[in-house]
This record gives C-alpha cells, sequence and structure tokens, in this order.
C-alpha cells in the first residue's frame, strides 16, 4: 500500500469498480460506489494507480467475451481507476494532465475525459479550456474520440458539464468536430 491511509485497498476498489461497468451499473449508483471505495486515497496511491492500468487481474469467471468484447475487462478498469482518481479532486489534475498531455497511451482520452468534468465541477476550468485549445488538435484521433464519447450522453442531464463542452466547442474547431462525428454515429443507430 501507498501512501499513511491504509484503508484504501486498490485491488478490491478496483475489481468491485470493474465488475459494476460490466454488470451495467447506472451511472449515479457507479459514481456513489467509486466516492465510498476511495475512501482513504491519497495522491500517494496515484503512481500504483497508473502501474496498474496496463496491469489488470485475471477477468473474473463471469466475463462474456461475446458481450464484452476482448478488451472490455481491461477497458472496465481502467475506468474503474479513473473514477477512483477522480474523487481525488483538484489533486489529481497534476497527474491527469501528465496523462492527457504526454506520450500517447490508451488512457490518455480518459485523462481528457476526468479534466472536462473537473472542469465542469469548478476545478482549473480556464487552464483546462487553455490546454485543450492548444493540444486536442495534436492528440491522436483514438484519444479524442475516447475523451468525448463517454462525455457527450451526459450533457441532457448535467447543466455544467453542457457548458464546458459547448464553450469547448466554440474555442476548439477540432473538439467541435469529434463531437459532430460522434453524435452523427448516434444518430444512425
Amino acid at each position: 500500500m501507498c501512501g499513511s491511509n491504509d484503508s484504501f485497498d486498490p485491488d478490491v476498489s478496483i475489481r468491485a469498480l470493474a465488475t459494476d461497468l460490466l454488470a451495467g451499473v447506472d451511472r449515479a449508483a457507479f459514481h456513489d460506489r467509486a466516492r465510498a471505495l476511495a475512501v482513504g486515497i491519497e495522491v500517494d496511491h496515484l503512481e500504483d494507480l497508473r502501474w496498474r492500468f496496463h496491469m489488470p487481474p485475471s477477468q473474473p469467471v463471469d466475463y462474456d467475451v461475446r458481450k464484452h468484447g476482448l478488451g472490455g475487462w481491461l477497458s472496465a478498469w481502467q475506468f474503474a481507476i479513473f473514477e477512483l482518481i477522480f474523487q481525488l479532486g483538484p489533486e489529481a489534475t497534476p497527474f491527469l494532465r501528465e496523462i492527457a498531455w504526454g506520450p500517447y497511451d490508451w488512457t490518455q482520452g480518459n485523462a481528457i475525459e476526468l479534466l472536462i468534468r473537473m472542469a465542469a465541477q469548478g476545478i482549473e476550468v480556464e487552464e483546462t479550456v487553455t490546454e485543450i485549445a492548444e493540444k486536442f488538435p495534436a492528440i491522436r484521433y483514438e484519444a479524442q474520440l475516447y475523451a468525448l464519447e463517454p462525455l457527450l450522453p451526459r450533457m441532457n442531464e448535467d447543466a455544467a458539464l453542457t457548458a464546458v463542452i459547448n464553450r469547448l466547442r466554440r474555442e476548439v474547431p477540432e473538439l467541435d468536430r469529434i463531437a459532430r462525428e460522434i453524435e452523427g454515429r448516434r444518430s444512425d443507430t
């Protein structure tokens, strides 16, 4: 364990959240469970969590590759880790920025997603908008999609998130283009 507080068990917390994701729990229940499981998480845990992004344990015995796909367990594992990191609030932003704007990695889009969610909570809004305006156009297409896909459906239920995303769409043409592409795919289904 990292840090001085032994109440946070990353393996238990991540596995529980990843399993919830695969079971299809609703977003509110998932966020509530993440808040409860993140009690005791500290900034000192972040490097340990970074290592865990690409080292999930064996998938659960009831994991169905036909239902969740080949990368479903890894994706759920990473989403769970990021949701725990989100619970740190502003203390996590330097770590998230390092992932978001560092070398390409599958987790880059997740980090950008969390920075946008934090901006919607009033955390480092101007810094986040400025960084996205400067850096979003240069990151890989896959990371751009991965950053926005989970956020766009939430706009109908979260006015603060809608305000941040609409501002980003006005100020960052590449982000607006990606958002329109995602919306177009959703309207086709």
